[in-house]
């Protein structure tokens, strides 16, 4: 029976809510005998950092190869699913909204185009066999001052965090342009216009509609968007009503007009031609194909 799908809170090993911590991928899968956790979400971030690993990491229903020397980094409410073919190497650093607020971990260090998606593709960043090393240098200090006592503890913790965060950003394999002023432009405009997606993707369709929010034309928004991401502003759009259509499909009983209502669309009929053509299934097929497995 498919319901809601679970959401995790943070809590440590003794259950209590917590803000920050280290978990070793190899004790979860022993933990759990080898066997895939079924698809969750969480209200916290997460970062995987694996040495080794073979299988897969499904992120918003696109899967990901796994494999040695990678990190990958889930936003809070993706939903995403492990699945290991053997015992991994490696570590996952779950940490809460409130923790970067108290270590002045500043928003554009987790809202940057090229870590932490809300939606659409997460593929892993690829680190070279050396570079892994400064994430395994920085995991040993965490794992030090994570058994020292209250006090300055968390202040380390966000320190290291915040080392991290900065390194991924500069391993980062997408290429940036050279001028750093067109940059830094084209990444806040790329940054405001997903969080105005994730606002109002039940009700604005359209490109037009985002970029008079933006102050921009339909062209510059598309232009810009594209030169950071390869990918059209549209298909951000598209890419976002698809994610909630299928997370609502796959783990909820509402009607295929409830969802067509709720995601904006004036008639059932529309909806179901918007998925077919994006998809190639209808949503009914997606959802009985999807609960099989």
């Amino acid at each position: 029976m498919h319901t809601e799908i679970r959401t995790y809170g943070l809590i440590d090993k003794q259950g209590q809510s917590t803000d920050f911590i280290l978990k070793n991928m190899g004790e979860l899968y022993d933990s759990f005998g080898g066997r895939p956790d079924a698809p969750h979400r969480h209200d916290y971030y997460t970062i995987l950092l694996i040495e080794k690993a073979k299988g897969a990491h499904l992120v918003d229903f696109k899967s990901y190869d796994l494999f040695d020397h990678c990190l990958f980094f889930i936003y809070p409410g993706q939903v995403h699913q492990l699945i290991a073919t053997s015992k991994p190497k490696g570590w996952v650093i779950n940490f809460s909204q409130l923790f970067l607020v108290q270590n002045s971990i500043p928003d554009r260090m987790i809202d940057d185009v090229y870590l932490f998606n809300k939606h659409g593709e997460t593929p892993p960043l690829p680190v070279t066999e050396e570079n892994f090393q400064h994430y395994k240098d920085i995991i040993r200090q965490i794992e030090q001052y994570s058994s020292l006592d209250p006090g300055y503890k968390n202040d380390a913790l966000g320190a290291l965090l915040k080392l991290m965060l900065i390194q991924s950003n500069s391993h980062c394999s997408l290429q940036k342009q050279k001028n750093p002023q067109t940059v830094e432009a084209g990444n806040q405009l790329l940054r405001h216009f997903k969080e105005l997606i994730d606002q109002h993707y039940k009700e604005l369709h359209k490109v037009s509609d985002y970029a008079e929010k933006l102050s921009v034309t339909s062209d510059y928004l598309n232009k810009s968007v594209k030169s950071i991401t390869g990918k059209s502003a549209k298909e951000f759009i598209l890419e976002r009503i698809l994610v909630e259509a299928k997370r609502v499909l796959l783990f909820t009983e509402s009607t295929n007009k409830e969802l067509a209502f709720d995601l904006g669309f004036e008639e059932p009929a529309h909806f179901s031609n918007f998925f077919k053509k994006y998809t190639n299934v209808s949503p009914i097929d997606f959802r009985n194909t999807a609960r099989q497995f």
